[in-house]
């Protein structure tokens, strides 16, 4: 559709195949914040250009894949080009498509790392300030200490969004300490196991921790995810 426009609506039903949250209104949000700026027609109806659609595409990935804040996304967006092909320069530069099936490190998040205070992670999660001082409160996220300043790292992002969609469904805070307590436990069964490698003191030996690491954080991922089916196998048939 090169060279042609689509009308707002047109531009909804073409993304929200890959962007359950997407709505008019929300296009509308991010025209306001300026980041995507439409054309006009006469009569004052939005026009997208395949540009366009291929910006606000981007947009959403970095707030799904990478949960970065909208001020984040404002600052980075001039260094992307939009230019009517399929995706952007970093998502065509950044090596996924020769890692193709590969297995992703469980010890990286995945996540851009970011500093935000207490109200830019509220409005990043979509969580209160309240909420998030719960989360902090049952131990869920930590603030990190930098001089005077008190801000959250990337890690912080993704338990507050999280925890935000528990709450949809009218799981708090309170709720989830179980699994904290749960990923303690588990993280040290597998300290025991890599505790000989790491006194070793030695680039190898150091590798061969993080690779024993990774390995058993995978398979643990893949046992509770069974075992959680077998528990709820009575509720899903």
């Amino acid at each position: 559709m090169r060279g042609q426009h689509r009308s707002i609506g047109q531009v909804l039903d073409l993304l929200k195949g890959d962007f359950a949250d997407i709505s008019i209104s929300k296009i509308r949000f991010l025209e306001s914040q300026g980041l995507i700026d439409p054309e006009r027609n006469q009569s004052g109806y939005r026009k997208f250009t395949e540009a366009d659609v291929n910006r606000l595409r981007w947009i959403l990935e970095q707030q799904r894949d990478h949960f970065l804040p909208l001020k984040v996304i404002k600052d980075r967006i001039d260094q992307q080009d939009f230019d009517g092909t399929e995706g952007s320069r970093e998502s065509n530069s950044d090596g996924d498509g020769a890692r193709g099936s590969q297995r992703p490190n469980p010890l990286e998040s995945g996540a851009v790392s970011v500093s935000l205070n207490l109200d830019e992670l509220a409005s990043a999660s979509g969580l209160s300030q309240s909420e998030i001082m719960e989360l902090q409160k049952f131990g869920l996220i930590e603030p990190l200490n930098d001089g005077a300043l008190r801000h959250y790292g990337s890690e912080a992002l993704i338990v507050a969004k999280v925890a935000a969609g528990f709450l949809a469904h009218g799981v708090e805070p309170r709720h989830l300490r179980a699994y904290k307590s749960a990923a303690e436990r588990e993280a040290g069964l597998m300290e025991q196991r890599i505790m000989p490698m790491v006194m070793q003191r030695t680039a190898q030996a150091r590798k061969q921790s993080q690779d024993t690491l990774a390995e058993l954080i995978n398979l643990g991922s893949e046992l509770r995810l069974s075992l959680l089916r077998c528990a709820l196998a009575n509720h899903t048939g």
